[in-house]
C-alpha cells in the first residue's frame, strides 16, 4: 500500500490532490518559492488531520501546512530539493474545514474553521452587528489559520489590535497527533501558561491550527475615509497625532501611500479613478469609524488640518463608489510593487516606534545613497502602528551595475538600521524562508534558545514544517 493509498484512506479519495494538479499547493504566490511533496492532502475534519499527522510522525514525513497560500515569505511551501534541509513531506492544505461553526452575540465570539477565509468571517459578524478585527488585502483568498500562523496585521491594527488580541482560543494538532482543545472563549484565565499562545505566528512550526475562538467587537454605524495630501513627508507623524486628538480616537486606519504607488495603480487599472488633482508626493488614506457624528468630526479634523499647514488637500468619500475606488489603490499598492517588472526592488516589513517612523525614513535615506548613490527609498502601509512596508530601488541617476552587486549590503544596512532604532524585520508578513537567516541577527541568543527549546520539547522529530522561522 503506498503512501498516497494510506493517506486516501483517511482523508477519501476527494482529499487527495491529484499529482498533475498540484503546482498551486508547491508554488510559493510570489513564485519565489517552490518544492516537491510526496502528497497534498486536504482533511475535511480534525479527526482526519490528526489522523494524517500522527501517520506522518510515525514515517518520518514532515509536514508542511497551508491556508490560502497567500503569503510573502514562503512559509506555507516546501523547502526547494536541493535545500540542505529538505525531507519527504505532505502539503496538508486546511481548505476544506471552512466552516463557520457558530456566532455568539451574547460572548460577542465567532468560533471557526481554519479554512475560512477572512473575508467570510467579516461578512458573517457584519450580518449580526458585529465586527471582525482582522483584515488585509488578501481577505478574500487569505484563510483565517495562515493568518493565525503568521500572527497577521493589517488595517485594523491601529483600532482593534493585532491577531494574537482577537483570539480567545484555539484548537491544534500538535506533531504527534494529538489533539490540544483550547476552545474557551474566556476574556481571563489566569490558570498558568497560555498555551494557545504557542501557536500564533509560529507558522506552523508547533503544530496545525484546525479550529480558533475569536473575539468580536461592536460594528461602527459609519466608516469614512479621506484621500489626503500631505505637503512633504515632514507632516505625516503630526497629522497622526492631530487626526486621533481630534476624532476622540475614532481612527481605524491611518495609511501611508506614495505618489507612485497611485500612478502605478492607475496605469495597470484603468478602472480606478485618480482621487485628487494636482498629484502630491505623498498622502495619507485616514478612515475614521464611529456613530452618527463621523461626518463632522471629519470635517473638523480636516480642516483644521489644512488651518495648520499638515495637508494641502482631501477627497472625502461620500459614496459607496468612491470609498471602494480609495481602498482598491491601496489594496493594490502591495502586488504592483512584489511583482515589479525592474525586479530590483528590495522589499521590508518593518516595524519601528511610531514616534521614530520619520527620523527613520530620513536616515534610511541617507543609508542607502552613501552605499550605492542614486538609490531611491520610498515607504506605504500602516504608519499608524509604526508598520512601514519599506522599499528601495535603484534610481535613473543609479549605477544599476553597482546597486545589484551591492543589493545584499543594502538589505543588511536597512535590517541593521531597522534594530538601531528598536524595530522588527517583520511586523505582519512572519518569517518563512525568507527571512529565516536574518532573524538570528534580531533575535538574542536567550531568544533562540527558547525558541529552540520550545522546538524540540514539542516537536522532537522536527516534522512540522522544517525549514521555516527558527534558524538553522
Amino acid at each position: 500500500m503506498t503512501l498516497v493509498d494510506e493517506l486516501a484512506a483517511v482523508v477519501g479519495a476527494v482529499g487527495v490532490v491529484p499529482a498533475d494538479n498540484t503546482d498551486q499547493y508547491l508554488n510559493d504566490w510570489t513564485a519565489k518559492y517552490d518544492g516537491p511533496a510526496l502528497a497534498v492532502v486536504r482533511p475535511s475534519s480534525t479527526d482526519e488531520v490528526a489522523r494524517v499527522v500522527r501517520m506522518c510522525h510515525e514515517n518520518g514525513i514532515a509536514v508542511v501546512p497551508q491556508g490560502g497560500n497567500t503569503g510573502l515569505c514562503g512559509g506555507a511551501t516546501p523547502l526547494a530539493a536541493d535545500h540542505p534541509e529538505a525531507r519527504d513531506c505532505i502539503v496538508l492544505s486546511l481548505s476544506r474545514m471552512n466552516t463557520i461553526e457558530s456566532i455568539n452575540n451574547a460572548r460577542a465570539t465567532i468560533s471557526t474553521e481554519a479554512g475560512v477565509t477572512v473575508q467570510a468571517l467579516q461578512e458573517a459578524a457584519a450580518a449580526e452587528g458585529l465586527l471582525f478585527a482582522p483584515d488585509w488585502g488578501a481577505r478574500g483568498t487569505a484563510q483565517i489559520g495562515g493568518g493565525i500562523s503568521t500572527n497577521a496585521g493589517g488595517l485594523n491594527v491601529l483600532r482593534w489590535g493585532g491577531m494574537r488580541e482577537q483570539i480567545l482560543g484555539l484548537e491544534v494538532v500538535l506533531p504527534d497527533g494529538r489533539i490540544f482543545d483550547g476552545m474557551r472563549s474566556l476574556r481571563k484565565d489566569s490558570t498558568g501558561f497560555d498555551a494557545k499562545q504557542l501557536f500564533v505566528g509560529t507558522e506552523g512550526t508547533l503544530g496545525i491550527v484546525t479550529r480558533a475562538v475569536f473575539k468580536l467587537h461592536p460594528l461602527p454605524k459609519e466608516h469614512l475615509t479621506a484621500f489626503v495630501a500631505l505637503p512633504d513627508l515632514d507632516a505625516l507623524m503630526p497629522l497622526f497625532a492631530h487626526a486621533r486628538a481630534e476624532s476622540s480616537g475614532l481612527v481605524s486606519a491611518f495609511e501611508l501611500m506614495p505618489e507612485e504607488g497611485v500612478q502605478r495603480v492607475l496605469a495597470n487599472a484603468p478602472q480606478a479613478q485618480r482621487p485628487l488633482q494636482p498629484p502630491s508626493e505623498w498622502y495619507v488614506l485616514l478612515r475614521l469609524s464611529g456613530g452618527d457624528d463621523v461626518e463632522d468630526t471629519m470635517n473638523h479634523v480636516l480642516a483644521s488640518a489644512a488651518e495648520d499647514g499638515m495637508i494641502t488637500d482631501a477627497a472625502v468619500a461620500v459614496t459607496t463608489e468612491q470609498d471602494t475606488n480609495l481602498w482598491f489603490i491601496r489594496d493594490e499598492v502591495p502586488p504592483i510593487f512584489t511583482f515589479d517588472e525592474r525586479g530590483r526592488r528590495h522589499k521590508f516589513d518593518m516595524a519601528i516606534p511610531i514616534d521614530a517612523v520619520l527620523d527613520f525614513f530620513a536616515e534610511a535615506g541617507r543609508v542607502v545613497d552613501a552605499l550605492v548613490p542614486g538609490t531611491l527609498t520610498f515607504g506605504f502601509g500602516h504608519v499608524g502602528d509604526g508598520n512601514l512596508h519599506f522599499n528601495i530601488y535603484p534610481g535613473p541617476d543609479c549605477l544599476v551595475d553597482d546597486y545589484d552587486v551591492k543589493g545584499p549590503e543594502l538589505e543588511r544596512a536597512i535590517d541593521e538600521l531597522t534594530w538601531r532604532f528598536n524595530g522588527t524585520i517583520s511586523a505582519e508578513h512572519g518569517v518563512g524562508q525568507a527571512m529565516r537567516p536574518r532573524l538570528a541577527d534580531q533575535k538574542s541568543d536567550v531568544e533562540l534558545d527558547l525558541m529552540r527549546a520550545v522546538k524540540t520539547a514539542i516537536d522532537p522529530k522536527g516534522i512540522m514544517n522544517p525549514g521555516k522561522v527558527i534558524p538553522a
